[in-house]
């Protein structure tokens, strides 16, 4: 039997290795509780984007799995709350002068604590953010404070549309390349820390359509002082999240590509029926089936505006190679063949494409349709080849 009957026959339920998952992540919450990173900064200043650049993880561009836990806070469990290795606090209403951190002192002050402000580059009305600190840290004054100035690009002159490179601001001697206004800015934000114990990173966490590459500049330098920065015990956790999206993106595509092997062998099947309004909506349901299977892997719900997303975000379109392969089925003798291929290979594409789509809504990024489009091409070549070998496997007598 070839490794592509295997395939052929395996069209069952989507199943991640959930076990694995589980597994991995309770031996990393053994090593001690779920820290807490406390995030005090203004709406706006980019909290939700640091979480996301920090962990992979969509739910907090979207807006869900924040959780109210107090009358002004809610909490994000990382990567879920049945599995949490690590919590973020983002405090809410930090612009009202009678905001009282008591409440959320009570909540976690077992757990270890970091606390990240969080600010914009230009922004200095931040009283209300430096009053909550001064608040937390006269009750807590061991807590370790990362000061996170963001949206740099605030600063940039008109014509610059990338950032300065290599990334300058490990420390305070900054070369002439940043622009004054901004030199200024950080400086005069980090004044208003005086006589606390606080470290500076520089960071700017973008979407691709803001155009300034790359998107989580500053990132290696925010891992570096968190790495830095938080209690004895709580580096072996960050390593581990740092590994976590590629790990878990490894464990999704393993459980995806058996079944985009076997709805490409099944397709290529149906594109070798010489008929063509036969074979169109028989492989129109397949494909149909694998975007519903592999939604499902990746845990993404698929409803009307769901969908035109997915078709509006990837713009490929199948009615091109089905034209295609209509005209080759006119050639006598090699048409059936010569179809099958194409057609299994716009569906190795699809789903290859649709791993990189899911993946990419989980880790909270926007790509843009050139970006699939590109990514399409390149794996209907790989699909034709992959798809050949098989053709000329099964074409072999069998011993």
């Amino acid at each position: 039997m070839s490794i592509w009957h295997k395939y052929y026959t395996s069209v069952v339920s989507p199943q991640v290795d959930d076990d694995k998952i589980d597994n991995w992540l309770a031996s990393i919450r053994s090593t001690l509780p779920a820290p807490v990173f406390w995030l005090l900064g203004k709406s706006q200043s980019g909290k939700t984007s640091l979480i996301r650049a920090l962990t992979g993880d969509s739910r907090a561009q979207i807006g869900n799995g924040m959780q109210p836990c107090t009358r002004s806070a809610f909490v994000y469990d990382f990567p879920d709350s049945n599995n949490c290795i690590l919590k973020f606090l983002d405090t809410r209403g930090l612009g009202e002068a009678d905001y009282d951190p008591q409440a959320d002192l009570e909540v976690f002050q077992e757990q270890t604590q970091v606390l990240i402000v969080v600010m914009k580059a230009m922004d200095h009305a931040q009283h209300g953010v430096i009053a909550a600190l001064q608040k937390i840290l006269k009750n807590r004054p061991h807590w370790p404070v990362i000061v996170v100035q963001t949206a740099l690009h605030e600063a940039y002159p008109d014509y610059a549309f990338e950032h300065i490179q290599p990334y300058p601001y490990q420390d305070e001697h900054w070369p002439a390349s940043v622009p004054e206004n901004l030199r200024r800015s950080l400086l005069a934000q980090r004044e208003l820390f005086k006589g606390m114990d606080a470290r500076f990173v520089a960071v700017d966490f973008t979407l691709p359509e803001d155009q300034y590459p790359p998107v989580h500049y500053g990132l290696e330098a925010l891992w570096q002082c968190l790495e830095t920065t938080v209690p004895n015990g709580m580096a072996g956790l960050l390593h581990h999240m740092r590994d976590l999206r590629h790990e878990l993106f490894d464990i999704y595509q393993d459980a995806a590509m058996p079944h985009i092997m076997a709805y490409t062998v099944l397709s290529g099947a149906a594109g070798a029926i010489p008929l063509p309004l036969v074979d169109i909506p028989l492989v129109t349901l397949l494909q149909m089936k694998m975007l519903h299977t592999l939604a499902s892997i990746y845990r993404y719900p698929l409803d009307g505006k769901h969908l035109s997303e997915i078709a509006g975000a990837l713009g490929i379109s199948l009615l091109t190679n089905w034209g295609r392969r209509k005209l080759v089925k006119l050639v006598p003798v090699f048409g059936a063949p010569v179809s099958a291929l194409l057609t299994a290979a716009t569906t190795f594409a699809l789903g290859k494409t649709l791993i990189i789509y899911f993946q990419s809504r989980r880790d909270g990024l926007a790509l843009g349709k050139r970006h699939f489009q590109s990514i399409y091409a390149r794996e209907y070549d790989a699909g034709k080849t992959l798809m050949k070998s098989y053709l000329d496997q099964s074409s072999q007598p069998s011993s």
